[in-house]
């Protein structure tokens, strides 16, 4: 173990931790919110449901619910624009800022 520990670059109790997160059910769902939240450092954690009805007939178009999700919680990117509270959501709003300035100094629609 302490070789592949060495390859990997951690020690050999982290290595363990990681395997049993790996193999756990839903890890690729957990992987796939992690990705989806650009690597946000202090995810929102959110539980519950939500239902979309037809306005007309009260038809249930869509239904959701957390329950699925792995810990029964679907995580969304913090969106905090301080770069020493999360670096990566940062990161984003501050590409967004550039463009803002740039299209209101140039007076540019897009």
């Amino acid at each position: 173990m302490a070789g592949v520990a060495a390859a990997v670059g951690t020690d050999p109790v982290t290595l363990a931790d990681l395997l049993r997160v790996a193999s756990a059910p839903g890890f690729d769902r957990w992987r796939e919110q992690i990705r989806r939240t650009g690597g946000c450092s202090d995810p929102i954690h959110l539980s519950g449901t939500s239902v979309t009805r037809d306005a007309r007939t009260r038809e249930v178009l869509y239904a959701y619910s957390t329950a699925e999700e792995p810990g029964g919680r679907l995580r969304v990117a913090c969106g905090n624009r301080r770069a020493s509270r999360c670096p990566s959501c940062a990161w984003t709003y501050a590409g967004d800022a550039y463009h803002l300035i740039r299209a209101g100094l140039t007076g540019d629609p897009r």
